[in-house]
């Protein structure tokens, strides 16, 4: 069964409810008009059983209605019977002068409805040729009357007349009036059921569409009111979050991510890391917002849509990290021996590489442990580069070159008149760093009384201004570094044991330079191109015998000694390659295993006290000092570890003038 033959049936229904509902009221008022006088005559009784007859007919009629095949025909049945029945009702009731005659119009109107502007036609046009009928057996005698009380008719034949002509040609105009009327008005109201079930069912499609299409997506949607809490929000937001669907309404996107700020998102779409009090692992979520409008244009919510970009993220990451790693362990060219500023592609430095990709995008606390210029700094830096607060600030604090007195204000900061000298608010390093990374290096040279309220800004990520006893919340990742042994400073008590806990969350040990000296070349070559840059030369080789002394050095200073050294030469030479003449002369004059104390050899060469070879060779007293305070410097340092302080205390001088004096030799 097509759609017309449904719409047709489901039409016929109310055509059929309909005229029982009519023929019910016609039995009631026949019924009240003849109760008070009883039923005498044929003609009353004819009339009464004939609307009972039409009762019968309309009951069966809708019995019958759902096993009917042919229902245009059925419909024309109809039509044709109504028209017929109430042809036989105005001849029962008069005729002309009929108060039925109005039963003619709804025939037609009915017939409009069922059959909209062909069954009006027809319906207007029976009734116009079986009420003329009618009327003209009556006005020629054909149906005889005789009189009041007549077994055949009520009323008497019409009197001829132009009143008698005018009034039956008024009929016959109202019948197609009605019916013209009634079929467009039928029609147009079909039209617009038709067009609305269309568009209902279009609705339901797009709604399915929608629903579907919103529950598979693999984003999360939230509609958020203009009031600022959530209204909607789909299965895969709730598998992202690991909340319960219902669990959402009525909240604030604050409250679902606290990480965001309001600011967050007026620049386009933000990511930021997210874990959720059930989940042990951190996830990388994508929010985007789009503002949504009413037909006016005023916002009425928005719409956010969340992505867990998390394993977009590990797959960028492992993607550039193979790239690097790649790069690193091909020999084609130098220039592509580097991972994240760090220079090399020895086993001990990809190890550095592979902890340093592991632990960038975590939040845990890292401490880095090396010699004195083995690149702890650089490594800090790499860290934060690779993290999720990349391009937010990275502060580096030296906590050794701090004074003692100021380091608390320095990393914490101060209020204004907390101290003499305090003549304005400080924010302090930590707060500078909020949102990123602060790196501690020297993290054992910080004071017992410091360590406490480090410790504590560790544990509540807060920190208390000098002078002031209000906490104030920073989100900073901490990486410190140290070239002592903090488990030694631990048993003599210069370090605290829960602080170093704190600390050593996840520890990157660096290798010395003597322990990777397949790296040598590469961070030859690296330094030799930027310092060449920088002073504006074009010194592109190292002579073989340079190169030796180069290779052969044992590096105490580690890699910031040899940055020294290739920076002296560039700058001394005077050709595009760096020969041995072009190094400090306590590099030209040291063996690989310690300094050689060559004045004091030379002094003594003769006997005298005074070796007439020194005052023979024309150079300077203060040449040869300096040079021999550099031999007594490397070797302090060498005995030390590499560690500056005790250095410091094997020559009995200060750290600051130690200091002072490594980095006038460049040794620093």
């Amino acid at each position: 069964m097509n759609d017309s033959q449904i719409a047709l049936r489901q039409r016929l229904t109310w055509f059929l409810l309909l005229r029982l509902g009519i023929t019910s009221c016609l039995l009631g008022v026949v019924f009240l008009s003849y109760s008070h006088a009883g039923v005498r005559s044929s003609p009353e009784k004819l009339l009464f059983g004939s609307i009972g007859f039409l009762y019968l007919v309309s009951l069966v009629s809708g019995l019958l209605l759902t096993r009917v095949q042919n229902l245009a025909v059925f419909s024309y049945t109809q039509v044709v019977f109504d028209i017929l029945f109430i042809t036989g009702t105005i001849i029962l009731t008069g005729g002309i002068e009929s108060p039925f005659l109005f039963l003619y119009h709804f025939a037609i109107l009915n017939a409009a409805f069922l059959l909209f502007r062909r069954g009006a036609l027809i319906a207007a046009s029976l009734a116009t040729l079986t009420y003329g009928g009618t009327v003209d057996l009556l006005y020629y005698g054909v149906l005889p009357y005789s009189g009041y009380g007549s077994p055949t008719f009520l009323f008497a034949s019409p009197a001829p007349g132009l009143e008698f002509t005018i009034r039956l040609a008024a009929n016959f105009l109202s019948f197609y009036a009605i019916a013209f009327l009634g079929s467009y008005l039928t029609q147009r109201l079909f039209q617009v059921e038709t067009l609305l079930a269309e568009r209902n069912l279009a609705f339901g499609h797009l709604s399915s569409l929608y629903q579907g299409v919103i529950q598979n997506l693999e984003s999360g949607l939230l509609i958020i009111s203009a009031e600022g809490t959530v209204e909607y929000a789909n299965l895969p937001i709730a598998e992202i979050l690991s909340i319960r669907s219902n669990e959402f309404t009525g909240k604030t996107l604050h409250e679902l991510f606290p990480q965001l700020s309001s600011q967050s998102l007026i620049n386009g779409p933000v990511e930021f890391a997210f874990r959720n009090n059930g989940n042990t692992s951190e996830q990388v979520l994508r929010l985007t917002q789009s503002p949504l409008t009413d037909t006016y244009g005023n916002q009425i919510g928005a719409l956010y849509s969340v992505q867990d970009v998390t394993g977009i993220k590990a797959l960028e990451r492992g993607l550039k990290e193979t790239q690097e790693l790649e790069r690193i362990g091909s020999h084609s060219t130098e220039q592509m021996e580097s991972f994240a500023g760090l220079i090399g592609r020895s086993e001990a430095m990809n190890t550095v590489y592979q902890l340093v990709a592991k632990v960038a995008d975590s939040t845990s606390t890292i401490l880095i442990s090396g010699e004195s210029g083995t690149g702890k700094e650089l490594v800090a830096c790499a860290i934060h580069d690779k993290s999720l607060r990349a391009g937010r600030p990275f502060v580096p604090v030296n906590c050794g070159a701090i004074p003692e007195s100021l380091i608390e204000s320095e990393l914490f900061g101060h209020v204004k008149g907390a101290f003499t000298g305090a003549i304005n608010n400080r924010p302090g390093l930590f707060r500078e760093a909020d949102s990123g990374t602060i790196f501690l290096d020297e993290i054992g040279e910080l004071p017992l009384a410091l360590q406490v309220k480090l410790l504590r800004v560790l544990q509540e990520r807060e920190v208390t201004p000098v002078g002031s006893n209000k906490g104030i919340h920073v989100d900073v990742r901490v990486v410190a570094a140290t070239n002592r042994n903090l488990e030694a400073e631990i048993a003599a008590g210069r370090f605290r044991e829960d602080l170093f806990y704190r600390l050593n969350v996840i520890t990157i040990p660096l290798p010395p330079l003597r322990d990777r000296t397949g790296d040598l070349p590469l961070l030859i070559h690296h330094f030799l191109a930027q310092f060449s840059a920088a002073n504006g030369k074009t010194v592109k080789h190292v002579s073989p015998q340079a190169m030796k002394t180069l290779l052969e050095h044992a590096y105490p200073g580690n890699i910031r000694e040899l940055e020294n050294l290739i920076q002296h030469a560039v700058t001394m030479t005077e050709e595009d390659t760096i020969h041995c003449e072009d190094f400090p002369a306590s590099l030209q004059n040291r063996s690989q295993h310690g300094p050689s104390v060559t004045v004091s050899t030379r002094v003594t060469q003769n006997g005298n006290g005074h070796q007439s070879d020194f005052f023979g060779k024309g150079v300077s007293l203060d040449a040869e000092l300096e040079e021999y305070e550099q031999h007594i410097l490397q070797a302090a340092l060498e005995k030390a570890g590499g560690v500056q302080k005790k250095a410091a205390e094997f020559l009995g001088i200060n750290y600051r003038s130690l200091r002072h004096r490594l980095q006038k030799y460049h040794l620093s």
